[in-house]
């Protein structure tokens, strides 16, 4: 039995066996047949066909050359490539048979490998064959659309020869090359050589571009030059003269060497023209441009700079005498002021210094006034002065009016104190009044102290502001410290009349249980001691309220509530 069950599984493997390698093999002949199908459709191809076409055009030359790399390059592969392929798919097939199939992978992985290059160099013969079979076609066409454009050179030359000045008879030797080259393609392309002939129909469109383009450029850069340029640099020079005669001055004045400049310039833009180099003439052309701007502006700045100074001149005159007269009364305000307050600004010397300033203004005008009348300013120098010069007055006129507000603003200041001082002095007799009315048996020391304190403060505020002359910053310092303690005098006496109140209403509420409660009675005596004594009343009011408290939760938030609610009502 156990030899009956070995020789089954002996079996079953072998049958596997076999049906793997069966399923493998058959997996490595398909691929190898695929392969070979692609052998056989590359050995197929027509390139023999195309090579023995392309020899019947009797090529010669470059094309010829050509050719022979061609012809070469197919020999190999027949001679070579396709024997490999051949050896390298049998080598898979027998491997396959003999169920070597690592070698096998190995073949067929060189034959597709082998068959991919042959391809690549097969497709890239077959498209150099088919450029020289269409070589000559192509180059017929190619000289066709080039003489096109040859032809529309030529009438404008012939048409047009004025706009091209200088460059005329280069651009007539470029058109003679051209022709030359023509006939140079046409002999080649008679004797077979396309590839040459494409060469060189290369250099043609490249140079028919070229000289294309000069004869677009040419005219603008040539008529700027001749046309708008010349009439510019006549009229910089007319324009000089014109301004000199009506005794411009300029600083720094080179206006004449540099108009000879842009003649020598424009010189030398004429030979680049005359060369046909467009990028040099229009690099000139864009300095001459930048140079004759930039003259205008020097002239026209100048001749603008006139026209600010007819215009502003009698404005600054006027505006110098008008901040001048400000600042002299300024000085006497000051002067006045200064007899009755202590000015903490330096306004004084501030002032001095504005008029300093405008001397100085006034100074600088009447020079440039002078040097105008004489005909030896600088119109541009003079606006800038000018200009400076408002901005300056601009300024000191503000100065000025900070100075008239601040001193303004001493006399207000002054009349607020005074207000205040009388608000103060109110405030004191009502105080005094409304703890006189409430007939407490005493104050504190500490709260007549304060009182006191407070009074001789107001009554020094008042006798500082009734001194000759006052510095209205200690007044305010001043006033401001009686202002704190005037309102902390009204709260503390607010406070000891609250206090006094509330603790004889409170005693008047205990006295219900004075008789039941034996402590209560010694905190109404105690309360009483305080009160009438010491004229404590905060701490009278602590002594009752406390042991009432005791007796009775609640009852000191009710009956302050009560006296609130009573206090609202007066």
């Amino acid at each position: 039995m156990k030899f009956e069950y070995s020789l089954i599984i002996i079996i079953f493997l072998a049958l596997t066996a076999y049906v793997i390698s069966f399923m493998m093999k058959k997996k490595h002949y398909s691929l190898i047949n695929g392969l070979e199908k692609q052998k056989f459709e590359l050995m197929d191809l027509p390139i023999p066909d195309d090579l023995r076409r392309a020899k019947d055009l009797q090529l010669t030359g470059q094309t010829k050359k050509k050719f022979d790399q061609l012809h070469s390059e197919w020999q190999k592969i027949e001679t070579k490539a396709f024997p490999d392929l051949e050896n390298y798919l049998f080598d898979a097939e027998q491997a396959t048979d003999r169920l070597q199939l690592i070698k096998a992978k190995t073949a067929e992985k060189k034959v597709t490998i082998l068959i991919k290059n042959i391809e690549l160099d097969i497709k890239e013969i077959q498209t150099s064959i088919h450029g020289l079979l269409q070589s000559e076609e192509q180059n017929l066409l190619e000289v066709k659309r080039i003489q096109e454009t040859y032809q529309d050179i030529r009438k404008k030359l012939l048409t047009q020869s004025f706009s091209f000045g200088p460059a005329l008879e280069k651009l007539e030797n470029k058109l003679t090359f051209l022709e030359v080259d023509f006939s140079k393609v046409s002999d080649l392309t008679a004797s077979g050589d396309h590839v040459e002939a494409k060469n060189i129909l290369n250099k043609i469109d490249a140079d028919t571009k070229n000289l294309n383009y000069s004869i677009k450029q040419l005219p603008g850069i040539l008529k700027q030059l001749t046309n708008e340029f010349f009439e510019q640099i006549q009229e910089l020079k007319e324009g000089y003269n014109k301004l000199i005669e009506q005794e411009f001055i300029f600083l720094n004045d080179t206006i004449l060497e540099d108009v000879h400049s842009l003649e020598e310039k424009s010189s030398h833009a004429k030979e680049a023209i005359s060369e046909c180099d467009i990028e040099k003439a229009r690099s000139i052309n864009k300095e001459i441009e930048d140079e004759i701007n930039r003259l205008y502006d020097v002239m026209e700045f100048e001749i603008e700079a006139r026209n600010y100074i007819v215009e502003n001149q009698p404005v600054l005159d006027d505006y110098i005498e008008f901040v001048m007269e400000k600042n002299r009364k300024l000085l006497i305000e000051i002067d006045r002021v200064a007899q009755s307050y202590a000015l903490n600004h330096d306004e004084l010397i501030q002032a001095k210094k504005m008029q300093e300033q405008l001397i100085e203004i006034q100074d600088n005008f009447d020079t440039f006034t002078d040097g105008l009348n004489s005909r030896q300013a600088i119109f541009s120098a003079v606006k800038d002065s000018y200009v400076q010069h408002m901005k300056e007055l601009k300024k000191i006129e503000e100065e000025q009016r900070v100075i008239n507000q601040y001193l303004v603003e001493l006399r207000e200041e002054e009349k607020k104190v005074k207000d205040k001082i009388d608000d103060f002095e109110f405030n004191l007799r009502g105080v005094k009044r409304f703890i006189e009315k409430q007939h407490l048996p005493g104050l504190p020391t500490q709260y007549l102290d304060f009182f006191f304190a407070t009074t001789e403060r107001v009554e020094e505020l008042s006798k500082e502001l009734n001194k000759l002359r006052i510095d209205m910053r200690d007044i305010e310092r001043l006033c401001e410290m009686c202002d704190d303690d005037v309102e902390l005098l009204v709260e503390r006496t607010e406070e000891i009349v609250d206090n006094a109140l509330l603790c004889e209403q409170m005693m008047q509420y205990a006295n219900r249980y004075r008789h039941t409660h034996p402590e209560v009675a010694s905190a109404i005596a105690e309360s009483m001691t305080t009160f009438n004594t010491e004229f404590n009343y905060n701490k009278a009011l602590e002594q009752i309220s406390i042991v009432l408290e005791e007796v009775e939760p609640g009852s000191f938030k009710k009956i302050e509530a009560n006296y609130l609610e009573d206090k609202q009502k007066k």
